[in-house]
């Protein structure tokens, strides 16, 4: 009987080893399935990303620029991501890379709730407000628009006046004295204000 007992007790001491070890394994498998990195190296369709003491290498990154409509670009070095690794384990090269959180490198352009805003650095912005509807754009660069057709549902403004306003000046000048097949200037200038 102290035979039996004796072999029933080593059988649960190797049975609780067994199960420890395949706690720990669990443990770690787990503790890589969701984690937070840096970008350390981005290509056009991958990127690579440190994690604590571990670097993920060439695994592609989440951004939406999949479907008819789309939107790419690519991550920045020492931009924060989250990676969910799809294999779990000690392999983070199974992961996906999820881009766009915040950070302090690279802080949300904006916080307002009724603001949408596209920040693409170097002075160029996009600011959507969403209760009033305007729109409010910086292109330092300049803007040129390609369209077969353009409608313009509102005035065009520059820094002195409407194009309507020019209109008027135009339409109503006068030249009060040609001479022969020259014209002499304007009495109106459309510089005034």
């Amino acid at each position: 009987m102290i035979y039996e007992l004796i072999n029933r007790i080593e059988s649960l001491e190797r049975e609780l080893k067994l199960m420890r070890q395949q706690a720990e394994r669990d443990r770690l498998a787990t503790a890589n399935i969701i984690r937070l990195g840096y970008v350390v190296v981005a290509d056009k369709n991958t990127v690579s990303v440190k994690t604590g003491d571990n670097l993920a290498t060439r695994i592609p990154f989440f951004v939406f620029c999949a479907g008819r409509v789309s939107h790419y670009r690519r991550p920045t070095l020492g931009e924060q991501c989250l990676l969910l690794n799809l294999g779990s384990g000690d392999n983070l090269n199974n992961a996906v890379a999820l881009m766009g959180l915040p950070s302090d490198k690279f802080p949300s352009p904006t916080t307002k709730e009724n603001e949408f805003m596209t920040d693409y650095s170097g002075g160029m912005k996009e600011l959507y407000n969403l209760d009033t509807g305007k729109l409010t754009c910086h292109y330092p660069g300049g803007v040129e628009m390609f369209a077969p057709r353009f409608k313009n549902h509102g005035e065009i403004i520059d820094h002195t006046r409407s194009m309507e306003a020019d209109r008027n000046i135009y339409d109503s000048h006068d030249h009060p004295e040609s001479i022969g097949s020259k014209t002499s200037p304007p009495t109106q200038k459309q510089s005034e204000k």
